[in-house]
Order: C-alpha cells, then sequence, then structure tokens
C-alpha cells in the first residue's frame, strides 16, 4: 500500500476465522500466531485486521480473556485496528450469553470495532452495548435483505463501515449478490464505505469488481486459501500482497 492510508484503498486481513489447520496448516490460533500473521500482512499492505480468538482448544470464543489477548497482540505488532467477531455461533445461539461475554471487552485492550451479521439476532442490543464501551460497529451484509434489515435499525448512522460478505462460492454469483445488496443500502441512504470479500475462488472476483466500485476489501484465510492463479498461499501475507496488487 502506497501514500497515506487515507489515500489507498484499505485492505482488511481477516486472518483466522473458522479457518483449521487441517484446511491450512499456517492458519493462526494464538496471539503470538497471530501478531506474527498480522505484522507479515501489515507489511504486505493490510491496514487494519478481522479476529475470530480461540481458546486453549482452538475453538473460536467471545471470552473476554482470549479477545483481549489477542486483540492485544495483534495491535503491539502492527499498530493498526483491530477487530473481532460476534458470531452467535460462538456462543450457541444464546443471546444473552453474548452480551455477557462482550460486556467483559473493556479497557486500553478492547477491539476497535466488532463485526455484527445483520441475520442475527439481538443486534440492536449488541450495536447499543459496543457503542457504550467504545467499540466501533462493522455491520455484516450478507444480502441485499440484510440491507434492509441494517437500514430498519437505530444504530445504522454509527458504522465503521458495512462488511459486504456474499456466500456464493461461484464467482459471478458472488458478484451480483454483491452489487444488489450495495444497490439497496444505496436506496436506504446508507453511504459509508464498504469492505467486501468473497470465498474460496470467488473471493477475486469480489475484490476486483469492489475495487472497480471505489470500495475497500478484505481478504485472508478466514475467506480463502487460494490465490488468483488457483494455487494455494504459504499464508495470510501471502494473500494480502496478491490483494495489493490488484489494488494498484
Amino acid at each position: 500500500m502506497s501514500g497515506s492510508r487515507e489515500e489507498c484503498v484499505l485492505i482488511q486481513a481477516a486472518l483466522n476465522g473458522g479457518t483449521t489447520r487441517a484446511t491450512h496448516p499456517g492458519v493462526p490460533l494464538t496471539p503470538a500466531e497471530l501478531a506474527a500473521e498480522a505484522e507479515a500482512a501489515m507489511r504486505a499492505g493490510a491496514g487494519a485486521f478481522h479476529l475470530h480468538p480461540r481458546d486453549a482448544a482452538g475453538d473460536q470464543t467471545l471470552e473476554p480473556e482470549h479477545v483481549l489477548a489477542a486483540v492485544a497482540a495483534v495491535r503491539a505488532a502492527t499498530g493498526l485496528p483491530v477487530g473481532v467477531t460476534t458470531g452467535i455461533w460462538t456462543v450457541q445461539g444464546d443471546v444473552r450469553r453474548r452480551l455477557a461475554l462482550v460486556a467483559g471487552w473493556t479497557g486500553d485492550r478492547r477491539p476497535d470495532y466488532a463485526s455484527i451479521n445483520m441475520n442475527e439476532p439481538g443486534i440492536e442490543d449488541l450495536a447499543d452495548l459496543l457503542t457504550s464501551l467504545g467499540i466501533g460497529i462493522e455491520a455484516g451484509v450478507w444480502t441485499a435483505e440484510d440491507a434492509r434489515v441494517l437500514a430498519a435499525t437505530g444504530f445504522r448512522d454509527r458504522l465503521r463501515w458495512v462488511l459486504m460478505e456474499p456466500e456464493e462460492t461461484d464467482p459471478a454469483a458472488a458478484v451480483a449478490t454483491a452489487a444488489a445488496a450495495a444497490a439497496e443500502l444505496a436506496r436506504q441512504g446508507i453511504t459509508v464505505r464498504q469492505v467486501r470479500h468473497g470465498y474460496e475462488m470467488a473471493t477475486w472476483d469480489v475484490l476486483r469488481a469492489s475495487l472497480a466500485d471505489g470500495q475497500d476489501i478484505r481478504i485472508g484465510l478466514e475467506d480463502t486459501t487460494l490465490l488468483p492463479d488457483g494455487s494455494t498461499a504459504k499464508s495470510n501475507a501471502a494473500l494480502v500482497a496478491a490483494a495489493a496488487r490488484l489494488a494498484g
């Protein structure tokens, strides 16, 4: 990434997500591994990070002990904004438990922002809690319907950005879903920046379309293990470097 970060396309690095070591042996799980991957990704062009903190067993967790440790490690290694998931699957669908755990994300190790998926329950209370903690909101929008849900919320004007994440692994379908969601956001008057990403090989078509639309992008082992030529990426840094080349 050349020039000031404000003048450039933002490349958010999604370092791990739910990807397992069976899928990619280099996926970072511990705070130290996340920090090392983040530092390398930063050198390749990443300007922000998205993490799925893990517990001692390697499972995704919202437990403050693990979230704060992961965020602190990545922030110390890079000095860049760090965000985390609030995915309802991490608490087996328990909305109240999610709120109780997120309430523990306090102090100077708290995330800069956190994702809220528009297709999950309890999003209004979660958004209010994040705001009260001084944590920004990254709104996860998968479809045009999610865009309409976001438009009806009380936090639509408190977004750091919209995370656009079409689930289709067919490239053309994923690009079309993202375009439909973006059009719906525009119709609803939501003009905040979008960070778009895809999954598997659809990732690269979604990123190209996002760049053509003047929006930001996300890449990392959460989304794909494959480079644009279909070969396996060695690391998050390799994926970020490939995305940076697309961004020019």
